[in-house]
């Protein structure tokens, strides 16, 4: 077998992909522009061929996790064909071998695989999924769409559809606001992630991200009820995939399933505009069992989830790597200590 691992730029991963497999947005030139923003500049794109003929696509950004870079490959690997356990390990062996010798000081890179390997370690920190649910939007047919889902699913978006009318809510697209009305839906994902324990980022990351990306490829959808946003979604697009992104719902939002109605109201509407299918982004698995919860919900919206490649650190400088994990751990304990004698 004869491997190679060829420099490409945007437009040539494009044009290998057209036809074959859709280019996750975050593969795609498009994401050039919001990295560059975060200061994430893309380091590079690469065809790998195995005898001559074309197998995988990736794309690689520069990231530092406090002092120290990675490269990440979001949603990279893009496989056209023959993703077997070798051909895998093979890519990442010729990937770490360009890294080694373009920048020596790289300690991993964070990439998705289908198959594990003893190589590959969970991730320092960040929280993944190797299984999702996708709605096929079905042309924007409202009967298709919900046929298409399971049967508590149906159940639960039939109710909100008598809700939302009963009680006066609707569903809008809110892409091109002004920063003051963004303001007011940052508000309702403060909202969401004080109640659901979790963290987020500074309203300036998703800002960027619809500046940086434009409308052709980040929208926003929301549900309006007694004149405020009390859910809305980014979806992100590209090769006629959607992806719910981030979203946030309030208190209020819950009383008419804002939620529920909002993103069968995006599947239909993207629908419409030939988009073929919108991701609702991870759901629960063996791996992520952390997920659960909001596996509950995701599952409604297809009769199966499907699997996709999990994200993995690959390390490239194994004693850097360890030194890390180390580092992590301790700074792990030290909290969650801390966090203990705050609550006594």
């Amino acid at each position: 077998m004869s491997y190679r691992l060829t420099p490409i730029d945007a437009e040539q991963m494009r044009i290998v992909a057209a036809g074959v497999v859709p280019l996750p947005v975050e593969q795609s030139a498009a994401w050039d522009n919001y990295d560059q923003a975060l200061e994430h500049p893309n380091i590079g794109r690469y065809l790998f061929s195995i005898n001559d003929k074309p197998v995988a696509l990736v794309s690689l950004s520069l990231y530092r996790m406090r002092f120290v870079p990675f490269l990440w490959a979001k949603r990279g690997p893009v496989w056209l064909r023959s993703q077997t356990p070798e051909n895998e390990h093979a890519l990442r062996q010729a990937l770490a071998a360009e890294i080694r010798k373009r920048f020596p000081k790289i300690p991993f890179i964070r990439l998705h695989a289908h198959y594990s390997h003893p190589q590959l370690k969970d991730l320092l920190q960040y929280l993944s999924y190797d299984e999702t649910v996708e709605v096929d939007t079905c042309g924007g047919d409202e009967e298709k769409i919900l046929n298409s889902m399971s049967k508590d699913g149906r159940r639960s978006i039939r109710k909100a559809i008598t809700s939302m009318a009963q009680k006066g809510a609707t569903a809008e697209e809110l892409t091109g606001i002004n920063y003051r009305a963004f303001e007011d839906l940052y508000e309702v994902l403060v909202e969401t992630a004080e109640r659901d324990g979790f963290r987020i980022h500074p309203i300036s990351t998703y800002w960027t991200m619809l500046n940086s990306l434009g409308p052709q490829h980040a929208r926003v959808f929301g549900v309006r009820y007694r004149d405020e946003i009390v859910t809305w979604v980014i979806v992100l697009i590209n090769d006629k995939k959607a992806y719910a992104y981030y979203g946030a719902h309030s208190a209020l939002g819950r009383q008419v399933y804002a939620s529920r109605y909002l993103d069968y109201w995006i599947a239909k509407t993207l629908g419409e505009e030939g988009i073929l299918s919108y991701d609702l982004m991870g759901v629960d698995s063996t791996r992520f069992p952390n997920l659960h919860k909001l596996g509950i919900y995701k599952r409604d919206f297809a009769k199966n989830s499907i699997q996709i490649d999990g994200a993995w650190d690959y390390p490239i400088r194994p004693l850097a790597y360890r030194t890390l994990q180390k580092v992590v751990k301790t700074k792990r304990n030290v909290k969650n200590l801390l966090s203990r004698a705050n609550r006594k």
